[in-house]
């Protein structure tokens, strides 16, 4: 008994060594890919236990083809959803399983991997046994130091040409830290990606990710490696630091910081985080594409910024939306200021010192961090372009499961009332439909039998009446509104002030209680913004904005007290000769 027990210690403090040490993975030097998981690090210690009572140090690797290969079939989907490893049957993919291992241990690890009872014939050293599982064939070789399971021939026969010296190998030493690696050989998984969506200077070669563990913290970098022209290396580095001077929140709970030089609406963006963006702010970004890079941050009790980098050309519209922006939201506790080529847009009652500027050469940042009495979660991703052009990919994050399920519930009640508005749209079309022709025929029943007492109650409905000051003013509004539109229209596109109208005979006298500015954009549209002082009479201004909608057709605003009005002129259009 004391034998035994001795003899359970020693070995166990041998299978301990084991995987506290790197260890070196061999690969067909064919590959197009290689990656390894550290199982003892990961959460789920499942499978760690059960290699571990195999006697298996718990690193797997997998290397193999970017392919699918012949593995789509029937059940292909099936197995995918239930992560079963059985969806790689067929695909040209291999699995290594470091160390010596007997051929008891091997069964009881395949039946557990493919939930079935698997029997294993005896193996020959660097020759390729067959194992039917599922009437699907896993070709399984042994060499003195690993066994490499193989989910199609042609992978298995890689394998035997490499341990038999035919083709050459690749050799990989695992580290303790790193509980993921991946890296592609002459070819880029994550490089095609980001290419397919965006990142299309240089073509990608190779990547490599890594992720390690510190506490319960987890780290993440990945390389993305291209091959340049030389123009578009010169092109991709001066993107180089295209963030750098934006300011965001310290502390904020949410920061997204991008270059947006090629972006023409971010309208998805402010559609989601309308709750936490002011509608006055939204207005920025029907302006996007007058800046080169845009930080946003925002606190989940209810403090935002904004900060963007302008265009040097775009100066005039980048006066003209900060103005707008200054007259609509003094009054909401907001400071906009422009300086050094950027606007900028904070609640007036923080500190300054709040306010932190960007000084990494990072092309994208998002930085989200929630926390609740039942626990937190962290998620930061920064992009960087390199010296040489290559991408750069790092991050962190922590208990980023508990945080996708927070995620979902606090996303869950927008989609349900998404989903019941647009059944409840859906549903009203189907009556419409079912009866529309009975609807009209009860309605001439009614005309004929009640139409003259009803018309007597529509009659009696109270009316909201205006002053004769407030058609007026109205009036007024409409006057200056059209002369500012027949002035650009004549003398082209340009800036519009009182003293034009007047000096051009548009008006006869220059009003006192009115304000008039215009801006040129880049492509000749005229944006002209009247502002009109009600304050000195006794008037209701929102009655003048209703005179101005239902009699005139004309949208305006009330701001600090103020009618605000907006035109905008397009250029005409010169016909083609």
């Amino acid at each position: 008994m004391a034998r035994k027990f001795i003899l359970t210690v020693v070995f166990g403090m041998l299978f301990s060594t084991l995987y506290l040490f790197a260890i070196t993975i061999t690969i067909p030097g064919n590959s197009d890919f290689v990656m390894y998981l550290n199982l003892s690090n990961i959460g789920d210690q499942e499978l760690a236990t059960v290699l571990q009572d195999a006697d298996i140090t718990p690193i797997i690797s997998v290397y193999g083809k970017l392919s699918i290969g012949s593995a789509l079939n029937p059940s292909f989907f099936d197995e995918l959803e239930n992560f079963s490893p059985k969806v790689l049957f067929g695909s040209p993919i291999g699995m290594v399983l470091p160390g010596k291992i007997g051929d008891k241990s091997l069964e009881f690890l395949l039946s557990y991997m493919f939930d079935t009872n698997v029997q294993i014939p005896k193996l020959t050293i660097n020759e390729p046994s067959v194992v039917t599982i599922d009437n699907k064939k896993l070709y399984i070789i042994r060499s003195k130091d690993n066994i490499y399971l193989c989910f199609n021939k042609d992978v298995s026969m890689f394998a035997k040409d490499m341990l038999n010296a035919k083709i050459s190998a690749i050799s990989l030493s695992t580290k303790d830290d790193v509980i993921a690696y991946f890296k592609t050989y002459k070819k880029s998984f994550i490089g095609e990606f980001l290419y397919t969506f965006g990142d299309y200077f240089g073509i990608p070669i190779s990547d490599e990710l890594i992720i390690t563990k510190n506490g319960e913290n987890y780290s993440l970098s990945v390389t993305v490696n291209k091959t340049f022209s030389d123009y578009e290396k010169k092109l991709v580095l001066t993107r180089r630091g295209i963030l750098k001077g934006l300011s965001y929140l310290n502390g904020a709970n949410v920061i997204v910081a991008l270059d947006t030089s090629n972006i023409a609406d971010l309208s998805l963006l402010s559609k989601n985080l309308d709750m936490d963006i002011p509608q006055e702010i939204q207005k920025v970004f029907e302006f996007l594409d007058i800046f080169n890079s845009i930080a946003l941050s925002a606190t989940f009790d209810g403090y935002f910024t904004f900060s963007g980098t302008y265009k040097p050309e775009n100066e005039q519209d980048a006066r003209f939306i900060s103005s707008l922006l200054k007259n609509q939201l003094s009054n909401m506790g907001y400071q906009v200021v422009v300086e050094n080529q950027k606007i900028n847009i904070y609640p007036s009652q923080i500190d300054k010192a709040l306010l932190k500027s960007i000084t990494e050469n990072a092309s994208f940042i998002l930085s989200i961090n929630y926390s609740d009495e039942e626990s937190s979660a962290m998620l930061s991703i920064k992009t960087e372009i390199l010296d040489s052009g290559n991408l750069s990919i790092s991050g962190e994050f922590n208990n980023l499961a508990w945080f996708l399920e927070k995620f979902e519930e606090l996303a869950e009640p927008y989609f349900d009332e998404t989903y019941e508005e647009e059944w409840e749209y859906k549903e009203d079309e189907n009556w419409d439909e079912e009866y529309e022709e009975y609807d009209e025929e009860y309605e001439e029943e009614y005309e004929e039998e009640y139409g003259e007492e009803r018309y007597e109650e529509e009659d009696t409905t109270e009316e909201i009446n205006y002053s004769e000051l407030e058609y007026e003013i109205a009036d007024e509004i409409v006057k200056i509104l059209n002369a500012c539109a027949d002035y650009v229209r004549a003398q082209g596109p340009q800036e519009v002030t009182l003293e034009d109208l007047y000096d051009y005979g548009y008006i006869d006298y220059i009003p006192d209680n009115f304000d008039v500015k215009g801006v040129v954009m880049n492509d000749g549209t005229v944006y002209v913004v009247i502002h009109v002082d009600v304050s000195e009479y006794d008037v209701e201004p929102s009655n003048i904005k209703s005179i101005l909608y239902y009699d005139k057709n004309i949208y305006s605003d009330i701001i600090n007290g103020k009618i605000s009005v907006i035109l905008h002129v397009e250029p005409e259009q010169k016909a083609e000769e």
